[in-house]
């Protein structure tokens, strides 16, 4: 990229716009290095919107966190506050002050996407205060340590995009009056002392998955249009006796807020929702117990976690039901008769209900007697479609992208099976 043998610039001619274009290719630290070639890149480089500090070399650890300190730096230094549009950030945890200095700087030039990844584990970066911007509409935390007020997002009023994966989040709360989209996923890790809250009005989609800890409470969201909710390996709201009377003053159940339920009430406005768990969580059993009325909801996916008379319940507070698609796969284990048998065999109308669909490793008795509900409320063998599936009923979504497929060895190809 020097200059030519007769001294003239040989990018002297290109617009600005093709090296902006060029620069985009190169790794920061890198395109921070044409600041040395003249005032032209210099100004092309600071006016640049957008920055990745993510390594990924042959460097050990300790050389990518001095290195990246030194660049944090520089850029600080030599940038000034130009507008960023995006700002992505990894650091390698042993210069754990580069990260949020990088952060707070990304904030101060009004980014509106901020991607935050920390690899130094066992021991993120934390961070304990609040972010403050009139401009950031997306974060993502990936790997973090999230404590004290650093998801109160009050002083960010266009923050519409919401992610924190792999997070441990000891905060007591997720405030935000403005948050349209909320992802937890990747085993993030709340508290075991306390229930955080997430309180989030504007709320329009929730995904809620695979965490460690006690279940968030949720608050009113009225706007909810689409939720997926997974309780499964690591969550501590499960009960060894399955009942409400449990004894074991050790057990997760006492944590339960029995006055009013947990999930399901604050969900009731969802057009579209899917509910997971393994079959020793109560939390959905139980708020069910409190009769939530789905009013808006067209579209329901459940795994085996129910039982007939759970099962009844929603049928019957669900009006305007469309698609009921069920994952059913250890079904002697999980669907278990409770309650009364007359709420179970009291017949109803599914007025809208026109498409069920139920995969199944085989037609058992609990899938006959799940057909026979079906039958009870209206709904027809023609509107039911069954399929030997080979599938990890705790994975799969029709919301959100699956981690893996777990397919059983020597299964056969997904095929429409018969009821006999």
């Amino acid at each position: 990229m020097a200059a030519d043998i007769g001294g003239d610039d040989p990018f002297r001619l290109l617009p600005d716009d093709l090296l902006r274009h060029v620069l985009s290719f190169l790794p920061n630290d890198d395109a921070l290095q044409t600041c040395v070639l003249d005032t032209r890149w210099r100004d092309l480089w600071r006016r640049a919107t957008s920055l990745d500090f993510t390594f990924y070399d042959g460097r050990s650890d300790i050389e990518k966190s001095r290195r990246f300190k030194q660049i944090v730096k520089l850029i600080i230094c030599l940038r000034g506050n130009s507008p960023l549009v995006k700002c992505e950030m990894g650091s390698f945890g042993h210069e754990e002050d580069a990260e949020p200095l990088l952060a707070e700087y990304a904030l101060t030039c009004q980014v509106e996407e901020l991607i935050v990844i920390s690899s130094n584990y066992p021991n993120p970066t934390r961070y304990d205060a609040p972010f403050i911007s009139r401009h950031l509409k997306i974060l993502e935390f990936c790997n973090v340590y999230l404590q004290g007020c650093s998801l109160d997002f009050s002083s960010c009023p266009v923050l519409e995009d919401l992610a924190l994966e792999h997070c441990c989040i000891h905060a007591p709360s997720i405030v935000s009056k403005s948050l349209k989209r909320l992802w937890i996923t990747g085993v993030c890790t709340f508290p075991l002392q306390f229930r955080i809250s997430i309180v989030a009005p504007d709320l329009i989609s929730l995904q809620l998955d695979r965490f460690s800890g006690l279940t968030p409470s949720l608050g009113h969201m009225p706007f909810l249009v689409s939720a997926y909710v997974g309780l499964l390996y690591g969550c501590q709201d499960f009960c060894t006796r399955k009942e409400q009377s449990c004894r074991d003053h050790e057990c997760g159940c006492h944590a339960y807020p029995a006055d009013q339920g947990l999930l399901l009430n604050r969900l009731t406005n969802v057009a579209s929702l899917e509910l997971i768990a393994m079959h020793k969580m109560f939390i959905y059993r139980w708020d069910l117990e409190r009769g939530p009325i789905f009013g808006k909801l067209k579209t329901l996916l459940l795994n085996d976690w129910f039982t007939p008379i759970d099962l009844v319940c929603i049928l019957r507070h669900s009006p305007i039901l469309e698609v009921l698609t069920l994952l059913l796969d250890k079904t002697k284990n999980h669907l278990r008769a409770t309650g009364s048998q007359k709420s179970i065999e009291q017949p109803f109308v599914c007025a809208h209900l026109k498409v069920v669909n139920i995969q199944c490793i085989k037609v058992d008795e609990a899938v006959r007697k799940i057909l026979k509900i079906l039958n009870t409320c209206g709904v027809f063998r023609d509107r039911i479609s069954i399929k030997d599936t080979c599938f990890d009923s705790l994975s799969f979504s029709f919301q959100k992208h699956p981690h893996y497929t777990n397919c059983r060895s020597g299964c056969s190809s997904c095929h429409p099976i018969g009821v006999s």
